[in-house]
């Protein structure tokens, strides 16, 4: 008797772990899954973590599945999927990829799925806004940003004798020379390359343009005047021993120069102050705005990603949740604490944001999205190609700008 009553117990308790089970396996079930894809560096993903156990709290219907791949393997990862017809729900996208999966017809527009995107829209920036848009069309939330700003070795200048950071191009221009020491490889500027990314913050701001604003000629403005005279510049530099020689290849790279004092200027962003802290400890990172050109106006380039939904996807509500969320003011006072730089105006000045963010956050408000064309990668080997020539004296600026014109006018 004993044995069937044990018996009897221990079925009914199987029995009500089976039944919580189920039930819980029915709630599961019953969840609508939301994929979301993206690059995020491992303290990056810490945090959006911790922002979906906060979304699923508030959205106990949904449920986000987040996977992290390396960048470089991204792009081929999702051209896959989309190959395949299994594109994510949503994604993180390099915001120069936008142009190029909207142009294709594989992403979603967000002015049909996100419910007051015209009063969401208001609150961005609108250098990372203009990322997201497409002849016309926005297909992305732009969920982080970033630019970049001069940076300036503060020791160096008060050995020079030069009172602070130069406010204009002039004033640049003088402060390199006066800083360079070629003979003893120590330079008053230095470029991480010739991609377009790395001048284009003094290209701008010198009133630079690649093409007109329909994007149907780049003649008249890659090899237009201000264009000519920016690139002009950097030549001359070049040639005098003030810029780096690293420009186009070998020597020390912008971040060791610049922290060992070889590079009394760079231009960089706010990633930069967490490479100094892991192999500069003690060396003083001293940011300011990009110098101003003729017209008074400082200007640099936007970068970042844009929070996207793929188009055919399926459970687009819950995606469109997930999105809005990504953008809320609250996530983005998440992501800034491990230096994600937020692309809502009115989180300027907020108490969560990092103090070295004001200067970035200050650059954003003029700085510039690159050409926004499913093309560009191809347009960004023109002008880098271009620059390359100039430097190494094959063509005269003019020259190399013209043949940059002619190519991307094919391409455009």
């Amino acid at each position: 008797m004993r044995r069937l009553i044990v018996s009897l117990l221990v079925g009914a308790m199987l029995s009500g772990f089976a039944a919580q089970l189920f039930a819980a396996g029915a709630r599961e079930s019953e969840r609508t899954t939301v994929r979301y894809w993206h690059t995020m560096s491992d303290p990056e993903t810490a945090q959006l973590n911790r922002l979906i156990a906060d979304f699923e709290e508030r959205n106990p219907n949904i449920r986000i599945d987040a996977t992290q791949y390396a960048y470089d393997d991204f792009r081929s990862v999702i051209l896959t999927a989309v190959a395949a017809g299994d594109a994510p729900e949503t994604a993180r996208l390099d915001i120069i990829w936008v142009p190029e999966f909207a142009e294709q017809g594989w992403l979603r527009p967000v002015e049909e799925l996100v419910s007051g995107f015209d009063e969401l829209k208001d609150d961005f920036f609108p250098g990372p806004l203009a990322t997201a848009q497409w002849e016309g069309t926005y297909y992305g939330l732009p969920q982080n940003t970033n630019t970049q700003v001069l940076l300036w070795n503060r020791r160096l200048f008060e050995r020079a004798g030069i009172d602070g950071p130069p406010a204009t191009m002039e004033a640049f221009i003088d402060a390199a020379t006066a800083l360079s020491d070629p003979a003893n490889e120590r330079y008053g500027y230095a470029l991480g390359g010739t991609y377009f990314w790395a001048p284009a913050p003094l290209f701008y701001a010198a009133g630079g343009r690649i093409a007109d604003e329909s994007l149907t000629t780049a003649h008249g403005y890659i090899n237009g005047p201000e264009s000519v005279a920016v690139f002009g510049t950097l030549v001359e530099m070049f040639e005098a021993g003030v810029l780096s020689p690293n420009v186009i290849g070998g020597g020390i790279g912008t971040a060791d120069g610049h922290g060992s004092g070889r590079y009394a200027m760079i231009i960089d962003g706010p990633w930069m102050v967490d490479i100094y802290e892991d192999t500069y400890p003690d060396f003083e990172v001293n940011f300011a705005p990009v110098p101003a050109g003729p017209d008074g106006t400082s200007s640099s380039v936007v970068g970042g990603e844009n929070a996207v939904a793929f188009a055919g996807a399926r459970n687009s509500d819950a995606a469109a949740r997930w999105l809005e969320y990504l953008v809320s003011a609250e996530a983005q006072r998440t992501m800034a604490e491990v230096g994600v730089m937020p692309t809502r105006a009115s989180l300027r000045g907020d108490s969560a944001m990092p103090g070295y963010f004001d200067v970035f956050l200050e650059q954003l408000e003029s700085a510039q999205a690159r050409l926004p064309h499913p093309n560009w990668n191809q347009i960004d080997g023109a002008i880098n190609n271009a620059f390359q020539r100039m430097l190494r004296g094959e063509q005269s600026v003019q020259e190399a700008l013209d043949q940059a014109a002619d190519e991307i006018d094919s391409l455009l």
